[in-house]
């Protein structure tokens, strides 16, 4: 079977309606139910109705992002042999976390308790200390950091949050820093996206809800992982529950090295990614790393029937 990684979308990708076809399933009806129950809300009825301004709240996207996330690996690994696990898996900044829990790190509900406190603090730290992100378009890792030196003041917070693929570099930061770079990016030739975010998350601005993870977690059980987890910080695999410990606690406040994670993964021989959930961002930003390893995405049942299909497939 070709050697595969399984990867899970981060905050952003989830939309009204997501989960539709996956709720058809009994395993994936089974595991929202849990979710609602431990969440104290009726998830299925925020993804499905909405509204828009509700679900992307960061406490709710990211329980439901991780509970579709589980979900869809939970269908596709039901349908592949006994035995069978993926060679890594890995997940844009919040998609770490659902990442962990299909390695057996944590319980699903313990994964989900976690993830709601994360986007609690989150949320406090965006109210505390605002900021925003922006993207820009065209520009490399050097010509960014050039136009971070070029613009950034005394006393502002300034860094390359998200290094997605390339020519798509996110940066976060204060107000008044992310516009000054915009600006510059803008007059030196680079399409620049402000992003519709709450705050700068994967920046400085966010230690607050570092710290306040740290306690968490500390207080938590990790196991070490089934298969080999690809974490965002510095795109290396993680072995043991406690280096996981201390890299998603970390995660918060650097930067997510989400296109060296892919390259990583490809030189270690991957074949075929598979995005589990909701929605299509890391295809997406594959295919712009590199158009010659495919992703499929489960967001159904028929969607496992091509991904079973394509493992299957004689190599070479």
């Amino acid at each position: 079977m070709k050697k595969t990684a399984i990867v899970f979308p981060g905050q952003g990708a989830q939309y009204v309606g997501m989960g539709a076809e996956l709720l058809q399933e009994p395993c994936c009806q089974e595991t929202v139910k849990t979710a609602s129950e431990c969440l104290g809300f009726d998830l299925a009825g925020l993804c499905l109705n909405g509204p828009i301004e509700e679900l992307t709240k960061t406490n709710n996207s990211q329980v439901a992002l991780y509970t579709f996330g589980y979900c869809g690996y939970q269908l596709l690994k039901k349908s592949m042999p006994e035995g069978w696990n993926p060679s890594f898996v890995a997940g844009l900044s919040l998609g770490e976390l659902t990442a962990l829990a299909v390695a057996g790190v944590f319980s699903f509900t313990d994964g989900l308790k976690l993830v709601r406190k994360r986007g609690e603090f989150m949320m406090k730290a965006c109210e505390d200390y605002p900021g925003t992100m922006a993207s820009i378009m065209g520009a490399g890792r050097e010509e960014v950091q050039s136009v971070i030196n070029r613009t950034v003041a005394a006393n502002e917070v300034l860094t390359m949050a998200n290094l997605n693929c390339p020519g798509q570099i996110v940066i976060s930061g204060t107000r008044r820093a992310v516009e000054a770079a915009a600006a510059q990016a803008e007059a030196d030739g680079f399409k620049v996206v402000v992003l519709q975010v709450s705050g700068a998350f994967h920046s400085h601005l966010m230690e607050s809800a570092r710290v306040r993870l740290a306690e968490e977690v500390a207080r938590m059980a990790f196991n070490d992982p089934e298969f080999p987890v690809i974490a965002n910080c510095d795109a290396g695999i993680k072995k043991s529950g406690s280096a996981i410990k201390e890299s998603i606690v970390t995660q918060i406040v650097s930067s997510v090295l989400w296109e060296d994670s892919v390259n990583f993964m490809i030189g270690n021989g991957v074949e075929l990614f598979v995005e589990p959930g909701c929605g299509k961002v890391l295809k997406g930003l594959i295919k712009r790393i590199n158009r010659a390893t495919p992703c499929l995405t489960v967001e159904s049942k028929q969607d496992v029937e091509a991904v079973v299909s394509s493992l299957c497939q004689h190599v070479g």
